[in-house]
Order: C-alpha cells, then structure tokens, then sequence
C-alpha cells in the first residue's frame, strides 16, 4: 500500500500567453478595486511594460497606481520594510507585483505585514507561522522564469548583517493570480535567464526525487523537466523565441506548484548556505550545486535516470553538467568563495531543513567533498 501523502495548492488563477499582463486590469474591474499598487523590480520600473501595465489599471481603478521598486538586490528585512511603508501609505486594495523572484518575495512579506503589524520574526517560520490575511486582491506577474514565487506560499528573506535567511509560509501568502507573459522576459540579460532558469530546474528535479514527492508533484515535476529541458537553452540563445520563454515561465510554474508540496534537498541546502555566507546568486549557485548533487543521488533514487533521460540522456549528472555548459554557468566555486571558507559553507548547509527530504542521507563531509569538486569547473 502506497504511504499517505498530501499536495498542497493556494493560487487561484493562473493565465498564460504573450500580453496575459492585461487580465491584472480585468481583475481590478471585477473587484471593484480603486486603490491600485505596483511593486516593481528596480530595473523593470521605468520600463515600457510597466508603463502601459499601470496605464491599464489606472483606466480600471479610476485612480493611478502607487509605483513601488524594490531595492536593488535579494530580499532582505530593509527591503521589505520600505515596500511595506509605501504600501501602507498607499492603502491599495490591489497589488500587483511585477519582477522576479526577489520583488515577488519582498511583496509577499511586505503585504502580509500590512495585516499582521510588529515585527518580521513575529509570522516567520517554515511550518507556516499563523497570519491575517490581507484583503487586497494580489497579483503576480513573473518577468523571469525561475524561483516559481507566483505559485509558492513561502518567501525567503535575509536579516541585513547576518548570515540568517528568514523562512516565511502560509497560504494566504500566495498571490490570488498569477499572469505569465513571456513578452516581459524578452529583455531579460542572459545570464539572468540563464541562472533563473537552473533554479526553476533544480526545483523540478529536486521535487521529482524528493522523499516527499506524491503521485501530483510527480506528475508537475516531469512536465516542469520537459518544459524547461526544451525551452531554456532556446531561450538563452534567441532571447525573442516567444514560445521558449513561455515554456520555461509554465515549467518554472509547475515546479514550484510541485516543490511546495514536495520540497527540495540537498542542492538547495548548498545553495542556501552560499547565498547566506558569500551573497552567491541564488541560481548561480544552483548551477553549481546541481549536478554533484545529481552524482550523490544517483544510487539512492531510480528516478535519477529519467531525470537524465528528460535532458538529453546519459546519467543525471552528466545531463546536469551539460545543461549548465549550454547556458555559460560552468564556473568555478572560487570565485566567490575562498578554500578556506568551504567548512563553514558546509556546517551551514547541513543546518537546512531541506536535507530531511534528499533522497540519500548526507553528512558534512560528503557535503565538504561536494564544494571541493564545485571548485573547478566540468569542462
């Protein structure tokens, strides 16, 4: 018999195809909303698309909505305090969040503060401190196809001067819409495609062998891996390819619906240890991580090969290889952190949570050996 299992999923709608952005102002005239917000990606601000974005809801609210950018960086505490004191001045009964994971995480946090006031600590927690919902009608609009946070009801953010990330989950973080438009990625540099896009990837092989993947993660996890096998390299090298950037927005999609449910491992553990210590990107580190991890598990897990075989055949670990080659992420972990840092990387990555959920058990010194190896690049 097959063990008990669960699969957890708050969003409640999700639209997809080039110009999908608009239905953000269709929402705002079915709810009646007046006082829209946009929380927006520093970069991403000034930009044409966010232009006719707050065109459109400032014709559906009758008012014009409250611009918001989100410090520069990942999120961290003070990041999330200055988009919550806009929003609170701003009173919105919609937000819409346009950006990547980092805007997308910050809002999260920030709107949820709104309804929940004092400090951060108070409803964080990764088993889902107890929050008052927000009554704003929330809305996500992804511009990079990677940490999947449109879909997710987690957030991860940093404690300015301190090697600690804060976990925040609970479903009434999720955006009520999620709208993927692969137009806004089309400007996107190609190394953020290209590092966004192997966090969307280790999150569907991690979900997929999991030891808490079910028969729907599962399911999530190899369209995820087929989606993002096929349309992340196309979307690297022809950065207009329209269908390949919607491909990798829907497999990141599916893979952080799968990991919320089924959680990660090993490679996230390493990353989250990097990104904490060293400020390592997070899906650099990924690309780093990845496929040493895929070596470590593939004689604990016989759905190692068809990870392989879901990116172009060999082992899991060699596929791994060859799709960070393709995407210019076959570095070295020297240069951002030194030799005789790598034991302090190591003691942090075996504090996570996520190494519960590795298909094979691991100690610090298989952890230690890993980032060893992660200092010279594959090829």
């Amino acid at each position: 018999m097959a063990m008990p299992w669960l699969f957890l999923h708050s969003a409640r709608e999700v639209a997809a195809g080039s110009g999908c952005a608009s239905r953000a102002a269709e929402h705002a005239r079915k709810r009646g909303c007046q006082r829209p917000a946009m929380v927006l990606d520093p970069w991403f601000a000034g930009s044409e698309a966010a232009k006719s974005i707050a065109a459109e809801l400032r014709e559906a609210c009758g008012n014009t909505p409250a611009m918001i950018a989100v410090p520069a960086g990942e999120p961290d505490l003070d990041a999330v305090e200055s988009v919550r004191a806009a929003l609170a001045k701003a009173d919105p009964d919609l937000i819409v969040v346009v950006g990547g994971g980092s805007a997308m995480d910050t809002a999260k946090v920030a709107r949820m503060l709104l309804s929940n006031p004092g400090p951060a600590e108070k409803i964080s927690g990764p088993a889902g401190a107890p929050m008052v919902p927000h009554p704003s009608l929330f809305v996500a609009i992804p511009t990079t196809a990677g940490t999947g946070s449109e879909v997710s009801e987690s957030a991860v953010v940093s404690v300015p001067g301190t090697n600690y990330k804060m976990i925040f989950r609970n479903q009434d973080m999720t955006p009520h819409v999620a709208l993927l438009d692969p137009v806004l990625g089309v400007t996107a540099p190609a190394g953020v495609t290209a590092a966004s896009g192997l966090d969307a990837v280790t999150h569907a092989v991690e979900a997929f062998w999991s030891k808490f993947a079910n028969p729907v993660t599962d399911m999530l996890s190899r369209e995820a891996m087929r989606l993002l096998a096929s349309g992340l390299p196309r979307a690297y090298s022809k950065p207009d390819d329209l269908q390949a950037r919607e491909d990798c927005l829907i497999g990141s999609m599916l893979a952080a619906m799968a990991f919320n449910s089924a959680n990660l491992g090993l490679a996230h553990a390493i990353a989250g240890s990097l990104g904490a210590l060293h400020h390592v990107p997070h899906g650099v580190a990924n690309a780093l991580a990845l496929p040493h991890v895929s070596a470590f598990n593939e004689t604990a897990t016989d759905k190692a090969k068809e990870v392989g075989a879901m990116f172009g055949g060999g082992t899991a670990s060699s596929a791994m290889f060859r799709l960070r080659a393709q995407l210019g992420l076959d570095r070295s972990l020297d240069e951002w952190v030194k030799p005789d840092a790598l034991d302090a990387v190591a003691a942090g990555a075996m504090r996570s949570g996520q190494l519960r959920c590795n298909p094979r058990a691991v100690v610090v010194e298989d952890v230690r050996d890993m980032l060893e190896r992660m200092r010279a690049p594959h090829g």
